[in-house]
């Protein structure tokens, strides 16, 4: 009977060891799933992060290319308008220095016309100079063949009357 006790004992005892093998399996099992399912989760998190990122690398790449698209026509344009004030600054400055030109050949052609106008009115002047003192000096000759002629009257007047005052005094 003992053995008999002894033998169920250490049935019993196989059983519960059997059922804590089991159980501890089971429990395994069980971390195992949980592990593979929680391993899992995080795999799809990694990958739907991987998704995500890949989506903001593709979403900033292609922000920063039209940022540069954008900058490169701002570029372009500024260049071209850079362009379009240097011809009209040139443009401006070729007419300033046509004008310039157009105002000095007009100023020297009117200083040359009045040297001219200048030449001929002192040419003129002269003349009537001349021309003055010409006849002032023929006046100056006629007034003393006039006065000349007149202390000749007078000389001849005096002689006339004092003849006739000597020959009426003598009659």
């Amino acid at each position: 009977m003992e053995a008999l006790q002894q033998d169920a004992t250490v049935a019993e005892l196989l059983k519960k060891l059997e059922d804590a093998r089991i159980e501890r399996q089971e429990a395994v099992q069980k971390t195992l799933a949980a592990s593979h399912g929680e391993m899992e989760h995080l795999r799809q998190t990694i990958v739907a992060m991987r998704e995500e990122l890949e989506s903001g690398r593709a979403a900033t790449q292609e922000q920063v290319q039209q940022t540069v698209l954008r900058t490169h026509d701002e570029i372009t344009q500024l260049r071209q308008t850079i362009s379009v004030l240097r011809d009209q600054m040139e443009q401006m400055r070729f007419e300033k220095q046509q004008a310039v030109q157009e105002a000095v050949a007009a100023s020297s052609d009117e200083i040359a016309q009045l040297k001219k106008t200048i030449q001929a009115l002192r040419d003129e002047m002269e003349n009537h100079r001349a021309r003055y003192n010409e006849e002032k000096q023929s006046a100056l000759v006629n007034n003393r063949d006039h006065l000349k002629h007149l202390e000749d009257m007078v000389v001849a007047l005096r002689d006339q009357l004092e003849k006739a005052r000597a020959s009426g005094g003598a009659a």
